[in-house]
């Protein structure tokens, strides 16, 4: 069909960019759909069964030459390519290279070959860092990012390289993605404060208000949105791990103290929640919704759990504190992280 918007999808094979990609399936008939990523065998295999629809890019956008066909002639640029948080957070370089330096080389690409290509950058609410004493977060507070936290400097960093690009961009900076793997339970769970504050919204909510951005990209561009579920999507950390052992039949587990870190992580409740729904109605999930579908798939979410903690006996999990450990080895240059 002619004069459908063209649009590349960055990251596309992640867990957000299958989301994202199927939204745009969906309106096939709207946009002419180029993806890019990384070539690995569950990518291929993704990219593969839609290739009828598809323009198929693989590369790695660390490397500047490797996403220049992909960013020729295109209107729309949703760019949620990154390193995933827990290598990031271990391998600083790389995340130099993957999420700054390669936000970087697409811009760069885009500026040359599509100059009025609009451009929407996936960002994390990591940026501002430690809340726990200022929980209500706008987008115009100073982002302080948390110590040891090199996804969001990374991502900081691409965020500077975004707005002073030549092309006309959006920034978003989600809160907890529902719906993403690492929200069910992941080996960094010991690294958030029980007390933290968080605005969650919904893996499909997000998509959404992506796929939806370039419609009303005159009301956006040049702006930085934080992106959230509003107050049906809030929730304390205890009470989500609570609601989350539950369903793992595992009750309320009496973990010791200093088990979880007590500073230096991130979240809190987004101040400026519905300035980005007023626009855009992105809405319909809520933080029930999301333990409805855990529910539902309860066996995954215990095959999940064992493969991270190795059978869910309290003691297996309680080992892989990272907090506790270095408690009890009085590992000061690492306790300074947590406590």
């Amino acid at each position: 069909m002619a004069n459908r918007i063209r649009v590349l999808l960055t990251g596309a094979a992640s867990t957000l960019g299958r989301e994202i990609l199927a939204q745009l399936l969906d309106m096939r008939t709207v946009f002419e759909i180029s993806v890019f990523d990384i070539k690995r065998g569950h990518t291929m295999a993704l990219f593969e069964r839609h290739k009828k629809d598809l323009h198929i890019y693989y590369g790695d956008c660390s490397v500047p030459e490797n996403s220049v066909e992909a960013c020729k002639r295109q209107d729309f640029v949703i760019h949620c390519h990154s390193l995933d948080k827990t290598n990031a957070d271990k391998r600083l370089r790389l995340a130099e290279d993957v999420n700054t330096m390669g936000t970087r080389y697409i811009l760069e690409n885009l500026e040359r070959f599509s100059p009025h290509a609009y451009f929407l950058y996936i960002s994390t609410v990591g940026v501002y860092g430690d809340r726990l004493k200022a929980p209500m977060i706008s987008a115009d507070n100073m982002p302080c990012p948390s110590m040891g936290d090199y996804d969001a400097l990374t991502k900081l960093q691409a965020e500077k390289l975004v707005q002073e690009s030549a092309l006309e961009s959006t920034i978003y900076r989600p809160g907890i993605i529902l719906g993403h793997e690492s929200s069910a339970l992941n080996s960094s769970v010991f690294f958030m404060p029980l007390a933290t504050r968080f605005e969650a919204v919904h893996i499909r909510d997000l998509a959404s208000a992506c796929v939806n951005a370039y419609d009303h990209r005159t009301y956006l561009w040049g702006r930085i949105y934080n992106v959230g579920g509003g107050e049906g999507c809030r929730i304390t950390y205890q009470d989500y791990l609570r609601r989350l052992f539950s369903l793992l039949g595992l009750g309320n587990p009496d973990f010791p103290d200093k088990a979880f870190a007590t500073r230096n992580r991130y979240g809190g409740y987004f101040a400026d929640s519905d300035v980005l729904e007023d626009i855009l109605h992105f809405r319909r999930y809520t933080i029930e919704d999301y333990f409805r579908e855990l529910k539902a798939e309860h066996p995954i979410l215990k095959k999940l759990a064992n493969k991270i903690f190795g059978g869910m006996q309290l003691k297996s999990m309680e080992g892989k504190s990272a907090p506790l450990r270095a408690a009890k080895e009085n590992d000061k240059a690492k306790m300074k992280y947590y406590f």
